[in-house]
This record gives structure tokens, sequence and C-alpha cells, in this order.
């Protein structure tokens, strides 16, 4: 980054003589040919500190970069992923205006420095590694009217701490709730779903909720991640009370049904460790289930 060291021990540099200005203004790093304050940050911890602390400021700008934010919304999830999808997804967005692939390289060496992705120029494979749904969950969780947005976020990264499998029994389970599982839904860690609900006919499981299910369906295979939901007849699983989530990693949840979660009811998601348990009950639920 030699025009970074030269804008920051001589005050600014002259924009002309920079092919990529463009770019470092749009990221945030220059303004008008002069370093920003978060451009300051990365001067100073690359050139005078060597603390390290510039992949945190340069990661925190990337991740609010229209075009780091497509390649997660494109490219979240999907294992093998090469550079070829990548110049594919920002051509598409109309973040892609240049002739050289050069551009494209040093915009996957950045990503790759600030620890967004990983990149690997041998095989040309490219893995993305943030996502908002990877911070750890407290064992308990409160569900707050006041709080809708956290309320989403909290179940988003309740299912991203499930590895291998999901399993998700709610006696009441709604469509919205496949948004939740496909911001999550990592090949990498996750093979198959399967959504345990009751067999109301037309009650809850309308026309519209089977057309969202057969497109999460569709979208999820093609990513490598088997979906079934299934319903039982109430008569057969009338013995159980509890909502569940787990991963076939030994994780369990106990939580509201998902209405209660997208509306604020208060309630509570916590952490069980009857897992063994509460697995073989469902496995036996599963057994009586007939997909939607």
């Amino acid at each position: 980054m030699p025009h970074l060291k030269m804008a920051g021990e001589e005050g600014s540099i002259n924009q002309s003589q920079v092919s990529s200005h463009d770019f470092w203004e749009g990221l945030g790093v220059f303004d008008a040919g002069e370093l920003t304050e978060a451009g300051r940050g990365v001067f100073e911890s690359l050139f005078i500190k060597r603390d390290g602390k510039e992949t945190e400021i340069l990661m925190h700008l990337l991740l609010s970069f229209p075009p780091t934010v497509a390649l997660q919304q494109y490219l979240w999830g999907l294992s093998d992923v090469d550079v070829e999808q990548v110049l594919t997804v920002l051509k598409t967005t109309g973040f892609w205006c240049y002739v050289s692939r050069e551009p494209l390289t040093h915009f996957l060496d950045l990503l790759n420095y600030a620890g967004i992705i990983s990149y690997n120029k041998k095989t040309r494979k490219i893995k993305i590694l943030i996502s908002p749904d990877t911070v750890n969950v407290p064992n308990n969780v409160f569900i707050d009217p006041k709080r809708p947005f956290s309320n989403i976020l909290w179940i988003k990264r309740v299912l991203a701490e499930c590895e291998r499998s999901i399993s998700w029994l709610d006696k009441h389970f709604q469509k919205e709730a496949l948004e939740w599982l496909w911001a999550v839904a990592d090949a990498e860690k996750i093979k198959e779903i399967r959504l345990l609900s009751l067999d109301l006919s037309d009650k809850n499981i309308k026309s519209e909720t089977k057309k969202s299910y057969t497109r999460f369906k569709l979208e999820m295979g093609q990513r490598g991640i088997k979906v079934i939901w299934a319903v039982i007849d109430s008569r057969k699983i009338k013995d159980a009370h509890d909502r569940w989530i787990m991963g076939g990693n030994g994780y369990l949840r106990n939580l509201p049904n998902v209405n209660a979660i997208n509306s604020g009811q208060r309630s509570e998601m916590n952490l069980s460790t009857n897992y063994d348990e509460a697995r073989n009950a469902f496995d036996e639920y599963w057994k009586e289930g007939v997909e939607i």
C-alpha cells in the first residue's frame, strides 16, 4: 500500500496518479486525496505502530463496502467457490467496470488480509468466512417485544451453532423461519435440515407456505443440503410440550414457537443438556411424519 504510506507522510496524494483511488475512496480510506480517520488508523497501524490493528479497521470498512456485501449475499454458505463465480457476482451486481482482472486480485487479497475470506491463489478457491450470525449465544436468551431486531438475530445465531444437521420441532412451524435457516445454512457445516410440525391440513400450511418450502428446498439442494419439512398427526405427538432445535453436534435448545419469536412474546431460548433424550424422542416422532 505505497500510496497509503505516501498520503500519511505527505498529508495527501495526487488522485490522478493512483489508479485505484476510486476504490480506496469508496472503501472509506481516502476523501479527496486525504486520509480519512479510518485511513489514518490503517496508516499508523501499518507503518508506525506495527501492531496489526489495521486488519480490524479494514475488516470494519470492508464489511460495509457494497461489493463485499454482494459477495456475502450470493456466496455465503457455498463450498468450492472459485474466482470466476466472484467475478460473475460483481458483474451481475454492477460493481465491475474494469478491463483488466488486476483489480479483482487486489480486492481478493485485501479481503483475505482482513480475514473476511480465505483465498488460495494456487487453486483459485475462495471461502466466505464472515457472517453476522457467528457470535456465540448465551445459555439463556430472553425474547422481548422491545427488541424485535435482536430477537431475530439471536434465533439465527442459535441455528448457526448447529453442526452437521438441524432438527427443529415446532408444532406450529411457520414459513418465516425458512428465511432464518437460509441465512445460516453453510454447506460445509450443515448437510441436512429436518422440520417437524403438526398436520393441521390447510390451517397453517397454506399454498403460499408450500411454495416457499419448495423454493427453499430447491435452493438448499443446490447448496448440497437436504431439507424435509414433515407434519405429524397431533395424536401421535400429544406427549410433547416443548419446542426444540438440535444440531448433529449434541447441541440442544428449548425455545418458544416461531410466532412467539417473530412477534417478540416474552419467553426464553435456553441451552439444554438433555440432548440424547430429546434426540431419541424427535427421531420417534419423525418416523410418523409425512412431508408436506
